[in-house]
């Protein structure tokens, strides 16, 4: 009888198997005894104690002993540089000429700065191409440069890209000869190994195909004091500036997609790549979401989701950890400044411009806070401050050069305008002011804004979460064979009239069902990873993995749905299908675990789910009312929503066409501004690039004169009540939600080592976190009556100090509206003398009680 076996090298020995490195691609065309014998010389115990099928072979194989399908030279080394050199002069080279390659005639790179897709170095050839290493050379064979060539997928095509890593050095040569060199696969990785030292390698021969480079040149960026703006979003950022009178935005390439991409924007994500002696290695955007898609279950990559919310608290620390597992702790902030320095280095790559003043635009309730944090982090640049628009006073401006480029104004007419701003983790309601005036030599536009109401609870990420329950209770009920109807069950529970229901019962009365099917699949599929932070660490990546596998999917089915309003239905597989109605969002199956017998195993043949737009519409329906009833509700009953000539939906979550049905039950559609692109099903930018286009035409009216730009801002409505309660159990309301000349309180005590409890509610008289004030005697200092109202003359006044008895500590409790919360403030009496406490500040919002879709509680 004859025996199977797959010799690796001649001997056989298990020896020399350690550092063997596979390609999949390789691995896929092996049986699986051949990829099982791998498995065992290479001494991965997992497939011994477990056998697995081919599949879970080669994602073993890959994930322990795997390399990259291309090996690109990306990080500097000088000796490796040497090495390539040394090599290329002293091997006999055979030129070939099999392929007609043609490459650009002209190349310019930039010092310290990448050379990408954008730069647009496009290389031809009538044949095959390989993703490869190119290196340039002069006539004497010395390197320049060394470059890659990427493939990019353009409907359906490859084409070729030479790109550049801005850490690998050039060179101009002297004789100004240059050549680019095309190595094929093989040769590609001999260099790789070569200028890596993998390998003592000494080949006598070097074949590649030469080009000659007409010019060659180096050059260094140039400052520039044209501002760069950001819109840094919960859910993406978008970058830009204004070139030759024009605003132009920062573009980036979706990586995660098959087929090449570009979009303007980038998402706040980011991961963590590696640790090595506490230096950190970040990744951003579509780079951290492909690192998240393709990593494994139980790899512990730490991805962040929701950096602007971290603004509330940016001195904490966040553990983070790499794919190898390695951890360290990094304070919020730090990790703010990576992301935007990422983004900055974006701008500068494609605009070639070392840009120095930065213009960040910022939520109205919070302009202060978010500026004392880039002005932190940012020190490197001058972060703008009195010229930089609030985030609706930025779309508004937008609105206002629309009017003046149209002519659609009238000279001197006071105008007043509503802006909601549904972003991906809180909408907020702006109101504004303004006024255009056309003086003789330019433009004045007074502007006042201020902030109304908000809801830090809710966005984009809301409605990926209904979307989410719903994906994970039909995959729950697929897996375990349930013949239930329970699509139908759940979507009887909105067969109503769902803006009364929600009118009459709130919104969460019609959500009841929907929750309820959703934890109960929870024991089918959990996705409670915080609930397994006790367990084994296999069990809390696989319940973590589940979270993020379904909410992404959940994201994709609300975009394919938003952007391409005639589409029906949507098909959620992980097999390759094609040529079928509706859409295929295909997943990766090895990302999802179920509960089989108490233990958690991995689905190998996960289901097919199909939804179409009637089910997910009627899914976010109820959500998207009830926060338009919240913003509206109370201006409509008053009768003051005809006050206003304009109401503007920004952000990207409003393209679903349900916000406009919504508000049309408060106001005629005349008014409301709402774009949707009807050109194709693609994605459209508009909603989301209104700030930025804003704060640009803003920008460029104030830089070149065109404009006399007058801002100012009134104190923002609280959307908070602080509240606490006497001795007697009554509750007195400290500071008033809504009313802006009611921003202070007082309460007293009887001195004795005491805590004040004091209660945060939201508009709708529910608690949402309780706060702990501790009075201690040590911390009193005396002081007279006139130093505590010259310290505080907009909080005490003489009239309060005087009222205060012996033994009585009276609590001073005022809003800090620019910093976004309140300060306390304890002034005792004792002995007829006064004395002062110390003061505290608390921040209205922060992690203990905003919802978080990534707090793996969900």
């Amino acid at each position: 009888m004859s025996t199977l076996s797959y010799k690796l090298h001649k001997d056989n020995s298990r020896g020399q198997f350690q550092n063997n490195k596979y390609k999949e691609k390789e691995l896929r065309l092996m049986t699986t005894f051949q990829l099982r014998e791998i498995c065992y010389k290479e001494k991965l115990v997992k497939s011994i104690i477990n056998p697995l099928d081919k599949d879970e072979l080669i994602r073993l194989i890959m994930r322990y002993r795997g390399i990259e399908e291309s090996l690109f030279i990306r990080k500097y080394d000088k000796d490796g540089m040497q090495r390539v050199q040394d090599f290329l002069k002293r091997a006999q080279k055979l030129i070939l000429d099999e392929k007609n390659v043609q490459c650009p005639a002209k190349i310019t790179i930039y010092d310290s700065l990448n050379t990408e897709v954008f730069d647009d170095y496009r290389v031809n050839c009538n044949n095959k191409l390989d993703e490869s290493n190119m290196i340039l050379v002069d006539n004497k064979f010395e390197v320049c440069t060394i470059f890659n060539l990427v493939a990019v997928r353009e409907e359906n095509e490859k084409k070729y890209y030479i790109v550049k890593d801005g850490e690998i050095p050039g060179m101009e040569s002297k004789n100004k000869h240059y050549s680019l060199l095309y190595f094929e696969k093989a040769e590609s990785e001999l260099l790789y190994n070569i200028y890596y030292g993998i390998e003592e390698l000494n080949p006598k021969h070097v074949k590649f195909y030469s080009m000659s480079i007409l010019q060659f040149e180096i050059q260094k960026m140039k400052d520039t004091d044209i501002p760069l703006a950001i819109d840094f979003g919960t859910s993406s950022t978008t970058a830009g500036t204004y070139i030759d009178n024009e605003a132009s935005f920062v573009k980036v390439i979706d990586v995660a997609k098959e087929n090449l991409q570009v979009t303007f924007l980038i998402p706040s994500i980011v991961g963590i790549k590696a640790i090595e002696d506490h230096n950190i290695e970040y990744i951003f955007g579509y780079d951290a979401v492909k690192t998240s898609k393709i990593s494994y279950i139980d790899d512990g990559l730490s991805i962040f989701y929701d950096i602007k919310r971290w603004v509330n608290d940016f001195e904490k620390m966040e553990k983070v950890i790499d794919i190898h597992g390695k951890w360290a702790f990094v304070k919020r902030k730090d990790i703010i400044k990576a992301y935007l320095e990422y983004v900055i280095n974006l701008a500068k790559q494609q605009y070639k411009y070392n840009f120095k003043n930065i213009h960040i635009s910022s939520p109205a309730k919070q302009k202060y806070k978010f500026y004392m944090l880039f002005k932190e982090i940012l020190q490197d640049y001058v972060v703008e401050n009195e010229d930089t628009l609030e985030e609706g006073a930025a779309v508004l401006f937008n609105t206002i050069s629309e009017l003046i480029e149209s002519k659609k104004y009238i000279d001197g007419e006071k105008y007043k305008a509503l802006i909601i701003d549904c972003g991906g983790g809180t909408t907020d309601l702006t109101s504004c002011n303004f006024t255009i005036y056309n003086n003789r030599v330019s433009y004045q536009i007074d502007i006042e804004t201020a902030y109304e109401n908000g809801d830090t609870d809710f966005g984009g990420n809301n409605l990926t979460f209904r979307i989410m329950q719903f994906i994970k209770i039909l995959m729950a009920r697929e897996l375990m064979k349930d013949n239930g109807d329970i699509r139908n069950v759940i979507l009887e529970e909105f067969d109503v009239d769902v803006f009364r229901f929600v009118d009459e019962n709130g919104v969460l009365k019609i959500y009841e069902k929907l929750s309820q099917e959703y934890e109960n699949v929870e024991s089918i599929i959990p996705t409670k990873f915080k609930e397994y932070e006790d367990k084994s660490r296999e069990d809390y990546y696989k319940v973590k993995s589940n979270y993020y596998f379904l909410f992404d999917l959940a994201e994709r089915v609300k975009k394919e749905f938003f952007n391409n309003p005639s589409l029906l239905k949507v098909l959620l597989t992980s097999q390759q299908k094609h040529n079928i109605e509706g859409t295929v969002i295909g997943f990766d199956k090895w990302k999802l675990s179920y509960m089989n017998s108490g233990l958690l195993e991995t689905v190998k043949e996960p289901p097919e789910i199909e939804l179409n737009i009637y089910e997910v519409t009627v899914l976010l329906k109820a959500d998207i009312y009830n926060i338009i009833k919240k913003f509206l509700g109370k201006l409509y009953d008053e009768d003051r929503l005809f006050d206003y000539s304009i109401i503007k939906l920004t952000g990207q979550s409003c393209k679903v066409e349900i916000f406009k049905e919504a508000l049309k039950e408060f106001i005629p559609g005349k008014i409301i501004q709402f774009k949707r692109n009807k050109k194709d099903g693609k994605e459209n930018y508009d909603l989301k690039l209104s700030c930025l286009r804003g704060s640009l035409k803003y920008l460029q009216a104030k830089k070149y004169g065109y404009a006399n730009i007058m801002l100012s801002s009134k104190m923002p409505t609280l959307p908070y009540v602080i509240s606490a309660f006497t001795h007697t159990g009554e509750e007195k309301i400290l500071i008033h939600s809504v009313d802006r000349n009611r921003a202070k309180g007082t309460i007293s005590r009887f001195m004795e080592r005491i805590i004040l409890k004091l209660y945060l509610k939201d508009t709708n008289d529910c608690t949402r976190y309780e706060y702990s004030y501790e009075v201690n005697p040590e911390d009193f200092e005396r002081i007279v009556p006139e130093e505590v109202v010259k310290m505080y003359p907009d909080v005490i006044t003489q009239q309060d100090t005087d009222n205060i008895v012996n033994d009585e500590v009276k609590f001073f409790v005022w809003a800090r509206e620019e910093e976004w919360g309140f300060s306390v403030l304890s002034v005792l009496r004792k002995d007829e003398g006064l004395l002062m406490g110390k003061e505290a500040f608390f921040s209205f919002e922060n992690d203990e009680w905003e919802t978080n879709f990534f707090d793996g509680l969900k």
